[in-house]
C-alpha cells in the first residue's frame, strides 16, 4: 500500500474480541484531506465505504476512475487495485467520513443487493449513518460497537439499495427492458443482435439511451457484472478459473484470465488466495 501523507482527522480502532463477525469493521475515521493526499492499495483486502462531507476526490476501482463530491457515498470493493486522491483543482478541502469493512461476507451482501458495481451514489442522503457510526466509536466501549456497526452497516446498505431502486423506477421503460435483459444475460455470451432485436431498436439507439440513462456503456456494465460474478465463484466454490470463465461465456480460459486482471489488478487465482488467506 502507498499512502502519501497530507490528511489528518480522528481514526478510531476496534480490534475483534473472539471470533470476527462476518461484517467487521476494525477501523473507521474521518479523513480532512490537504490538496496532496494520495492512497493506493495495489490489491486491496478491506472493502471502504466513504462519505463525502466537503469538497471533491477521485476515487478509483481497477481501472475506472470516478468524482466523488460533497453528499455522495462511494464504495471501494475488496479485491480491486484502490486508488484515493484529493482533486488538485478545487478550491474547498476534500473531506470523507470512511469505514473499513473487513472479510468477503461485505462482498456477498454488496452482491445481494445489486451494489457491487455501485461506485459512486451521488446525493445519497447518508450522511447521517455515517456520523452515527462515528459518534458511536466515540462514545462506545468496542464491546458495544462490534454489533452496533454491523446493524449500522445494514441499514447504510438497505437505504442505498432503496435509493437506487427508486432512481431506478425513474428510467424509461425502454431502458429497464434493456437492462433486465443484461442482468438476466450474464451467464451466457453477449449478443447484441439478440438485444436489437428483442428491443425492436438499433444497437446505436440502445447504446445511446442505456448511456445516457445508467451512466455507463452497455459493454462496460456487462463486464462488470461478469466479474462480480466471478469473484464471488472464485469464493464460494471450488470451480477451477477455466471453469468460472466458461460459465461467464468466456471460451478461452486465457481470455478470461487477462479480462479478469484488466478489471481487478489481480489474476483470478491471485484473487482467491488472497481471500482464502482472510477467511
Amino acid at each position: 500500500m502507498l499512502n502519501k501523507l497530507g490528511k489528518h482527522g480522528p481514526v478510531y480502532h476496534l480490534p475483534p474480541l473472539g471470533e470476527p463477525p462476518p461484517l467487521s469493521v476494525q477501523f473507521l475515521g474521518v479523513n480532512y484531506c490537504d490538496t496532496d493526499y494520495h492512497n493506493i492499495r495495489k490489491i486491496a483486502q478491506i472493502t471502504v465505504f466513504g462519505f463525502v462531507l466537503s469538497g471533491q476526490g477521485s476515487v478509483q476501482v481497477g481501472p475506472q476512475a470516478y468524482m466523488a463530491r460533497q453528499g455522495d457515498m462511494f464504495i471501494l470493493p475488496a479485491g480491486y487495485y484502490h486508488e484515493v486522491a484529493s482533486d488538485l483543482d478545487h478550491k474547498e478541502q476534500w473531506s470523507y467520513i470512511w469505514l473499513n469493512i473487513s472479510g468477503s461476507w461485505i462482498l456477498k451482501m454488496l452482491e445481494a443487493y445489486q451494489l457491487l458495481s455501485h461506485v459512486v451514489t451521488s446525493r445519497s442522503g447518508l450522511e447521517y449513518l455515517f456520523k452515527e457510526a462515528i459518534e458511536s466509536a466515540k462514545q462506545k466501549s468496542v464491546e458495544e460497537m462490534q454489533s452496533e456497526l454491523q446493524i449500522i452497516l445494514m441499514r447504510i446498505i438497505v437505504s442505498l439499495s432503496e435509493t437506487l431502486r427508486k432512481r431506478g423506477e425513474a428510467l424509461t421503460s425502454t431502458v429497464q427492458a434493456i437492462k433486465q435483459f443484461l442482468d438476466n444475460s450474464i451467464l451466457h455470451p453477449f449478443d447484441p443482435k439478440q438485444l436489437s432485436s428483442q428491443m425492436g431498436i438499433s444497437n446505436k439507439q440502445i447504446n445511446r439511451l442505456f448511456k445516457r440513462e445508467i451512466g455507463t456503456t452497455i459493454y462496460n456494465y456487462v463486464i462488470s457484472k461478469k466479474i462480480e460474478s466471478a469473484k464471488l465463484m472464485l469464493l464460494d466454490t471450488h470451480l477451477t478459473i477455466s471453469d468460472i470463465g466458461y460459465k461467464l461465456g468466456y471460451v478461452d480460459p486465457h481470455y478470461f484470465s487477462n479480462l479478469f486482471q484488466s478489471k481487478t489488478g489481480v489474476r483470478p487465482s491471485a484473487f482467491r488466495k488472497q481471500f482464502i488467506k482472510i477467511q
